[in-house]
């Protein structure tokens, strides 16, 4: 009884505070999250909200060459294989491509970086 009470204290700890927080799980979210919690502890950035990170990633596109901007937009999918509205799912296929573009630890600095 002891131990269920610790791990349910410890998971609702865990917890982000925004009501309207959306998991994002993708393998590119996951990796982004570990490389922040890494790098940038305190910024708790693995329980960002979608338009959060999407407001990231746009203002992360002007610090790329054109050249990595034509990479990570040919990559990127976009809306394709969304179902539903919201950001979540366009976020991460942009963190993907951001990240099969090599530029993840370059994100995750700016992440850690920025005023959201």
């Amino acid at each position: 009884m002891l131990i269920r009470a610790a791990v349910l204290a410890g998971l609702l700890a865990a917890q982000p505070s925004r009501l309207d927080f959306q998991l994002m799980t993708s393998p590119a979210y996951q990796n982004f999250a570990d490389k922040a919690d890494g790098l940038c502890p305190a910024r708790n950035l693995r329980h960002l909200h979608p338009a959060d990170l999407d407001g990231i990633e746009e203002d992360f596109m002007p610090s790329m060459t054109r050249r990595e901007r034509h990479r990570v937009a040919t990559l990127n999918r976009g809306d394709k294989g969304c179902t539903g509205a919201g950001a979540s799912c366009p976020a991460q296929n942009t963190l993907a491509a951001i990240s099969q573009a090599g530029l993840l630890d370059a994100f995750v600095s700016f992440a850690c970086a920025s005023a959201i």
